[in-house]
């Protein structure tokens, strides 16, 4: 009996970016600069008083005693976010929207790879205003029967510098669209990527 084998199109594993695995908020130690005296002669000799540790500078011995520690607040994740940098990011060729008289109030889509430093960890959003009618998404599939165009190893679209997406546009979509790169929390600076678009009506 013959068995038929299917190749399966996989998604890929979640890439977030390092920063999405720090804790939020964390206590850490915080020491205070040290309280350094001179030494004391006495007729036992040069000594330090008890807790502090005497040390030479040249000619000149003083007593030394470590700063007092204390907790801080921190919040890593977002300090990596702020630090993380996103783009520039280039932005893509004109594509194609339905016109507002197009028979049947069609959409048209496309897919096209964003380039640019961080583009592509799936913690960093990529989202466009609601009102633009504008839908984006990540392609992440690869391998088995996906298409090459929707695959990103066959796009050589990586997370660190790219991010292949599906736009969808509708007639309402405005020609500018202004898709919005960000780190959670607001951490890094958002980056704009200006998508344009010219009016026309799909082929039958």
């Amino acid at each position: 009996m013959a068995i038929a084998l299917m190749t399966i199109a996989l998604p890929a594993a979640a890439q977030n970016s390092h920063c999405a695995t720090l804790p939020v908020n964390v206590q850490v130690e915080a020491r205070g600069p040290d309280n350094v005296i001179p030494a004391q002669l006495t007729p036992r000799g040069i000594t330090c008083p008890r807790g502090f540790t005497s040390e030479s500078v040249g000619p000149i011995t003083r007593c030394r005693q470590p700063g007092s520690v204390r907790l801080e607040n921190r919040e890593p994740r977002r300090d990596c976010y702020a630090a993380l940098g996103l783009g520039p990011v280039r932005s893509p060729p004109s594509q194609n929207r339905p016109a507002a008289n197009c028979p049947g109030q069609p959409t048209l889509t496309s897919i096209v790879a964003l380039r640019g430093r961080n583009v592509g960890w799936q913690d960093i959003t990529l989202t466009a205003p609601q009102a633009s009618g504008l839908t984006v998404e990540h392609l992440r599939a690869i391998g088995g029967r996906t298409p090459p165009a929707e695959d990103p190893q066959r796009q050589d679209c990586f997370a660190f510098d790219c991010r292949l997406v599906r736009l969808t546009f509708r007639p309402t979509t405005p020609a500018r669209v202004d898709l919005t790169l960000a780190t959670p929390g607001g951490g890094a600076s958002p980056v704009n990527i200006a998508v344009n678009s010219e009016a026309a009506c799909p082929a039958r």
